[in-house]
C-alpha cells in the first residue's frame, strides 16, 4: 500500500512539474517536501503499528510475582511503557516485570518513538489471574487427593516436605515453614520447618504396615513475597509399606 501511495505522488509532483510555471527555486522547495513526505511513508505506516508484548503465558499475569515481559514496536526507536506494577528492568531489550496488585485486568500504555521523532500510542489490557493451588510433596512425590505415596518408614521419618504447582509454567521458588501430621489414632501435631522432629518420629516407629498417614495444614509463602497468600496446599497422603 506504501508503496503505490508513494508511486501515486512521485506521478502526481511530475505531471505538475512538467505543467508548472514555478520557479527554480519554488520547484526545488516543493521536491524537498515531497522526498519528506516519502521519507515519512517508508519510515512506517501508522494505521498498521501496534506494539507487541511477548509473555509466556499470552496476555495472563499472575498475582503475587515478577511476571517476565518483552516490550516492542515496529521501527520505534525508543520505546517508554507505564502501568501499574510495571518496572523496566532492562534497557537494551525492553525487558519488563509486572507484579500485578489487585483486581481482574491491569493496563499497559504504550509510546512509541518514531524515526522521524513522531509519537506511536498503544495499550494492551492483560488478565490478572491468582497461582493456582499447589501439591503438597514428600521427597518430591505427591498428587494431592488423587493417590496414596507408598514410602517405608524410614523414607517417611527422613522426608523432607514441599510443595508444587501442576501444569504451571513459572519455576516458583517458595519457602515452606510448618505442617501437621496425623497419624492413625493419634491427635494431629504441628511440625515446623520441613523435616519432620523427634517427637514425629519416635510415632512413625510405632505405627504398623498399610497405615495411612495424612501431612496436611502445609504453610507456605512465596521467597520474597511474605504478603501474598498462596491457596491451600493440597495434602499427601501416604501409606506404610514397611
Amino acid at each position: 500500500m506504501k508503496r503505490v501511495i508513494i508511486l501515486i505522488i512521485l506521478i502526481l509532483n511530475l505531471a505538475l512539474s512538467c505543467k508548472s510555471s514555478l520557479s527554480k527555486a519554488e520547484l526545488l522547495a516543493e521536491n524537498k517536501t515531497l522526498k519528506e513526505r516519502i521519507n515519512k511513508l517508508e519510515a512506517y505506516d501508522n494505521s498498521n503499528i501496534e506494539a507487541a508484548l511477548e509473555l509466556k503465558n499470552m496476555n495472563v499475569v499472575y498475582r503475587g510475582m515478577n511476571n517476565p515481559i518483552i516490550i516492542s514496536m515496529s521501527n520505534a526507536k525508543e520505546i517508554i511503557a507505564i502501568g501499574k506494577g510495571l518496572t523496566k528492568i532492562n534497557n537494551s531489550n525492553n525487558l519488563y516485570n509486572m507484579n500485578a496488585g489487585t483486581g481482574n485486568e491491569v493496563d499497559i500504555l504504550i509510546k512509541g518513538i518514531m524515526p522521524n521523532n513522531d509519537t506511536i500510542i498503544d495499550k494492551k489490557t492483560l488478565k490478572i489471574k491468582d497461582i493456582k493451588a499447589p501439591i503438597g510433596t514428600i521427597n518430591g512425590i505427591g498428587c494431592g487427593s488423587k493417590c496414596e505415596v507408598l514410602l517405608t518408614k524410614d523414607e517417611l521419618k527422613n522426608g523432607i516436605i514441599n510443595v508444587t504447582f501442576e501444569n504451571f509454567i513459572f519455576d516458583l521458588k517458595v519457602n515452606v515453614t510448618s505442617f501437621k501430621v496425623n497419624l492413625p489414632n493419634k491427635k494431629s501435631v504441628l511440625v515446623e520447618g520441613i523435616r519432620m522432629n523427634k517427637n514425629i518420629i519416635n510415632e512413625i516407629e510405632q505405627s504398623m504396615v498399610n497405615d495411612k498417614v495424612v501431612i496436611f495444614d502445609i504453610r507456605v509463602h512465596l521467597s520474597g513475597n511474605t504478603r501474598y497468600k498462596l491457596k491451600k496446599a493440597a495434602p499427601i497422603l501416604i501409606r506404610i509399606i514397611e
